[in-house]
């Protein structure tokens, strides 16, 4: 609890004093992941939830109803989906005023992302577009080549989404429409893009790190779970992703968030030098 209250009390990390290297982002980045851990933890673990109702909700009450025609579930998925979108703007605002040494005020959050809820669908879409269709259609394919596939694909939508990654942090911490802090985000990005590849990928191989071991003890647990026992198999399954998405969803916000502050940074010394 000491070393948190330090942690907090020390000036915040944005505005950054000077332009920074890869290695020097994720460090910032993981110095504001453990300063805002415990403050955003909820709100990640709820969120990584909501992305796992769909799976759930197939899992566990549609197999009753096999004969629905499917509007439950894209209404579940809906509900999900702008759930989620409140949720990482809340996130992203309270890491925002913990990068500038300021104390997250919840009625502010609340009331931020109420007000800009429907244009934050947009740029959160953008945001993580690629990452999102890479996820649906390997949720289409069978478990056993799916974990394949999504690491070889996983490389060549990194430059991509590299390009449109920091509109979160655009739209939140600026306070910009969805369309300006596109345009804001593919100006500062389009000639430094392999800076948020480096970051992005580094951050994958993170979080990669942690699936394979939450995706080993899965398939270690399966055999004493039996195969006859499904449901029970995927709760223990959802319930390391959720753990897994907990930690991660905060750690790749941050890097989100100082990637774009350099990016601006850049830019802003780019136009007074010229």
């Amino acid at each position: 609890m000491a070393r948190m209250t330090e942690i907090l009390a020390t000036p915040g990390l944005v505005p950054l004093s000077r332009p920074l290297m890869t290695g020097e982002v994720l460090d910032a980045a993981f110095r504001l992941f453990r300063a805002g851990l415990v403050r955003t933890l909820p709100y990640s673990g709820l969120a990584v939830l909501l992305l796992e109702l769909p799976t759930l909700y197939a899992t566990f009450f549609r197999t009753r109803a096999s004969g629905s025609s499917g509007w439950d579930r894209g209404a579940v998925l809906a509900i999900a989906l702008l759930l989620g979108v409140a949720l990482l703007g809340v996130i992203t605002l309270r890491l925002q005023a913990i990068s500038r040494g300021q104390r997250p005020r919840f009625r502010t959050e609340i009331v931020t992302v109420l007000s800009r809820w429907a244009p934050a669908v947009i740029a959160t879409l953008v945001a993580f577009g690629f990452p999102l269709l890479l996820g649906a259609f390997v949720s289409f394919l069978n478990p056993m080549y799916g974990t394949v596939v999504m690491l070889v694909l996983m490389v060549p939508i990194l430059w991509p989404s590299a390009l449109f990654a920091a509109t979160l942090p655009a739209f939140w911490c600026d306070k910009l429409g969805p369309f300006a802090a596109i345009a804001r985000c593919v100006r500062v990005s389009r000639r430094r893009t392999w800076r948020i590849v480096g970051a992005l990928l580094a951050t994958a191989c993170m979080v990669a790190v942690f699936y394979v071991l939450a995706t080993i003890l899965v398939g270690m647990m399966a055999p004493m779970l039996g195969r006859a026992d499904l449901f029970l198999l995927s709760a223990v399954s959802s319930m390391m992703w959720l753990v897994v998405g907990a930690l991660g969803v905060p750690f790749v916000i941050a890097v989100l968030i100082v990637a774009y502050e350099d990016l601006k940074l850049r830019e802003q010394l780019r136009g007074e030098r010229a």
